[in-house]
This record gives C-alpha cells, sequence and structure tokens, in this order.
C-alpha cells in the first residue's frame, strides 16, 4: 500500500469512527501489564497500530530522570508503539494542565486531576500520566514528519474517536498544527486493571473530550493526504 493510500485509509477511518460509523480503528489491540522491580512499580504499555504498509522504526528512547522509556518496534509484520511507565518515580511528579505537541490541551477531562506530562527524549513527543479513584490514564503523542510535510494548513485540531478495546477505553487519532511541523499521533488509555481490584473504580473520572473539528477541515485534510507520493514510507519522528 502506497503512502498516500495508507494516510487516507487512516484519516477515513478516524472521521468514520468519530462520526459514529463503523471505520477500522487506528490502535487496534493493547497490552498491559505491571511488573514490581526493586520496591518500583512498573506499567508496560503496548499499542498494535492498524496503519496498513506502512512501517514505524525499531527503536527504544528514554524518558528522562529512569521516568521509563518510549517504544517503536515491528513483530510479525505489525507496527506497535508502547511506553513504560516508572509509576513509583512519576507520581512523586505535580500534574497540570497538559498540551500535546501542536499546543493544544490534552482532550480529555480529567475532574481536577493533574496530567503530569513527560518530555520523550530525542523525538517531540510526549508521554502522560493522571491517577484518580483507582484509576490510571496513560498517554503518548509523538510528532511524524511525514504528516508535516503534508503541509495541511489547518490550524490546530485534533480528530480523536473513541472506542473499548479489551473493556479498556482508547482515545487514538491524529493533531495537526498551524506550522505543519508538529503534526503527529496520540493515544490515551483509561485503566483500572494495574490497581488493586478491591478498589472502587469511577468511569467516569476520565472523561474524553475530543474537540469539534469543522467538515471543512476534514476534507481539506483528506484532500492533502491524498496528493500525496506514490511511495513506500517508513515513519520518522521530528
Amino acid at each position: 500500500m502506497n503512502a498516500k493510500n495508507v494516510i487516507s485509509f487512516l484519516v477515513l477511518s478516524l472521521l468514520l469512527v468519530s462520526c459514529g460509523g463503523s471505520g477500522r480503528k487506528f490502535v487496534s489491540d493493547l497490552d498491559v501489564k505491571t511488573v514490581d522491580d526493586n520496591d518500583q512499580k512498573w506499567v508496560v504499555t503496548n499499542f498494535k497500530l492498524d496503519i496498513g504498509n506502512v512501517e514505524v522504526p525499531d527503536l527504544v528512547y528514554p524518558l528522562p530522570n529512569d521516568y521509563g522509556n518510549f517504544r517503536a518496534y515491528r513483530q510479525e509484520d505489525q507496527n506497535y508503539l508502547g511506553v513504560d511507565f516508572n509509576l513509583t518515580s512519576i507520581l512523586n511528579l505535580p500534574g497540570s494542565i497538559a498540551t500535546l505537541p501542536n499546543g493544544q490541551v490534552v482532550p480529555v477531562d480529567t475532574s481536577g486531576a493533574g496530567i503530569i506530562e513527560i518530555p520523550v527524549n530525542r523525538i517531540n513527543g510526549k508521554a502522560y500520566v493522571a491517577v484518580a479513584d483507582g484509576m490510571a490514564l496513560l498517554g503518548i503523542a509523538v510528532v511524524i514528519k511525514q504528516l508535516g510535510d503534508l503541509d495541511l494548513n489547518v490550524g490546530d485540531v485534533g480528530v480523536f474517536p473513541t472506542y473499548k478495546i479489551k473493556g479498556v477505553d482508547i482515545m487514538a487519532g491524529i493533531f495537526t498544527s498551524n506550522d505543519d511541523q508538529s503534526n503527529g499521533i496520540a493515544i490515551f488509555a483509561n485503566l483500572a486493571s494495574i490497581w488493586d481490584g478491591n478498589k472502587i473504580h469511577n468511569p467516569d473520572v476520565f472523561i474524553y473530550e475530543p474537540e469539534y473539528v469543522k467538515r471543512s477541515h476534514k476534507r481539506k485534510i483528506l484532500r492533502k493526504l491524498q496528493r500525496m507520493l506514490k511511495q513506500k514510507m517508513k515513519i520518522e519522528f521530528m
């Protein structure tokens, strides 16, 4: 599948899902597990991407201060993004109003709980953690070079459909920027399973608030994507 078709497929899928249709989901599967290591609690997340034949690079970048690692890799011809979160260290940090790499506020209402925002070293990316009422919100956002090359010029907007995978609420989609240098993908997962099963979990503690995107902006994004050259593509993180 060439780059034009892959990215057009991606955006069409996002638009269908966000409008309540049956489009395929950008994140098709996830795996989450907890690891206790030397009195530290880690949460390891892996998100399987449904982006056709486009390939993510194989890499591991550390988060600062031993807060964890960002990972991108391929396994059995499938693409994955993952983050290892050192919750024992991260939860000592103050939470605040977090933003995506394009400057947009993260599209999640945390019911007053601050979101801890951690830069991903060596690329324009961020990892996110928020904890409240026995639940955890974990997320990742990264800028992708090829999306910047499209010169979308539709402003700071995001298309973030929501759905469930294995009982976990997922929000995953594309964000764009005015300068076309901060276009990328973001994924958020609303988890309860990493905590003591006896705790009472409030499913409304983290509420996704996808921004309304004008139809004209969606059409413009799609038209730009359809003009891409027909070539194989390997994702480059900025």
